[in-house]
């Protein structure tokens, strides 16, 4: 059943807090029976339940006489676009999208338009804006953060769009992969994670700042179990888009000419097929030792699912991108095809861990620290303390196709062109 929340109540209760009584911060409670009763059930009851309890807000007078409460004042994000077709962007509405929170309890979303004026940001997903779609001009509110978010590359984003005049100084925050975002949030794609968060030798990623690389267990003993049983089969790689600006269709197959690649998807060689996500999966786990985990443009940062599927799947990413895979994942986890001059040193490599069984399995000692963390929404937490801390500074973005792509013709540029490198495969 999809959740429906209304924040009719939050409104007005926020509306009274801004009031001078919020100036004290040892104001005490004196809420009538019902209010209290009502503000007791949905602080008590779980986030889905929250949101079923605050529906239809247009059946509640607009006239509310609101008692003393603490200043503690709910915060309101508000999906303006759709996420491809998504409403709640992936992420939910109400308190779900801040369960794992520590302060789960400070934000609500919601897909309603009506809150446009009472919420404190509002999210557009930039491949979904309609510039004859946007929130009246008048209407904006100086308190607001208009949030710029996406996770397609720079390569396949509307430039043209974004450099219109009225984007100019428009969004006061980003929310994308890039490590340098105002958010930075891997939602789509995933993370990995330390499976015990308390540790102190288990360094979180991705890191957000540049330090000493992070080396996997250094021990000489085997320390996971893998079966190897049935992984004799080399790479495997499932993709549709088969032309792409990394020229990564180029690469696996030049790869192809020393090691056996195994293509699934629109893209194929061979017979290669499997039913499903799920069966494509099962295949990668139980017969492949590789995955090529190939990005389609080389851009600042740009890290997606690919990276994360093999890893789930207990297969050995092969990377392929502009991003820097230390600060993504320990030393030692994948195998960068950027370290290599030429796809036949490349396949040496990969040759030589076919048949070194205990090389190979060293590749998965991460698994002693980590696990993979699929659908992460730290991003959200994230952008829910930016809003409430009171240290947050005004800023907006003059030219967000200028942050977002660099300079496409000159020096400063988020994407390279595959020739950049040291690989070499034309």
């Amino acid at each position: 059943m999809e959740h429906r929340l209304d924040l009719t109540l939050v409104k007005g209760l926020n509306s009274w807090m801004n009031r001078r009584w919020c100036s004290s911060k040892t104001l005490l409670c004196s809420s009538s029976s019902f209010l209290g009763a009502v503000l007791a059930v949905y602080y008590l009851f779980p986030g889905h339940c929250g949101h079923q309890f605050l529906t239809h807000h247009q059946q509640i007078p607009a006239a509310i006489e609101l008692p003393a409460y603490p200043c503690d004042r709910k915060l309101i994000i508000l999906y303006w676009t759709k996420y491809f077709g998504t409403a709640d962007f992936g992420f939910g509405t109400g308190r779900a999208p801040f369960i794992e929170c520590p302060d789960r309890g400070a934000c609500l979303t919601t897909t309603d338009r009506s809150f446009v004026n009472d919420s404190d940001a509002i999210i557009f997903h930039a491949r979904d804006i309609n510039v004859n779609d946007l929130p009246p001009d008048g209407w904006r509110r100086p308190h607001q953060h208009y949030i710029f978010l996406l996770y397609e590359s720079p390569e396949n984003t509307n430039l043209d769009m974004l450099r219109q005049p009225l984007f100019r100084h428009y969004f006061n925050r980003t929310m994308t992969y890039r490590r340098d975002s105002d958010v930075f949030d891997l939602h789509p794609y995933g993370r990995m994670e330390c499976i015990d968060a308390a540790s102190p030798s288990c360094t979180e990623f991705p890191r957000t700042t540049q330090n000493n690389i992070i080396q996997a267990d250094s021990s000489t003993s085997v320390p996971v179990n893998v079966d190897l049983t049935f992984k004799n089969r080399t790479i495997a790689w499932f993709v549709s888009n088969c032309k792409t600006n990394s020229r990564r269709e180029l690469l696996a197959s030049k790869l192809s000419q020393f090691i056996p690649v195994d293509i699934y998807g629109a893209c194929k060689n061979g017979n290669n097929t499997c039913i499903d996500r799920a069966a494509c999966d099962e295949t990668l786990s139980r017969h492949y030792r590789f995955y090529l985990s190939f990005e389609n443009s080389l851009c600042l940062d740009y890290v997606t699912e690919k990276l994360y599927r093999p890893l789930q799947f207990s297969a050995v990413p092969v990377v392929y991108g502009g991003a820097d895979y230390s600060m993504y994942l320990p030393a030692g986890s994948y195998v960068n095809a950027m370290d290599f001059d030429s796809p036949e040193h490349l396949a040496d490599h990969l040759n030589k861990l076919m048949v070194d069984d205990e090389l190979y399995l060293t590749y998965f000692r991460w698994k002693e620290k980590y696990t993979i963390k699929r659908f992460p929404k730290i991003g959200m937490c994230q952008l829910c303390r930016l809003l409430g801390d009171p240290e947050t500074k005004d800023k907006s973005y003059a030219d967000m196709a200028g942050w977002w792509a660099g300079d496409v013709n000159g020096t400063n540029q988020i994407c390279q062109p595959s020739t950049n490198f040291r690989l070499k495969f034309s």
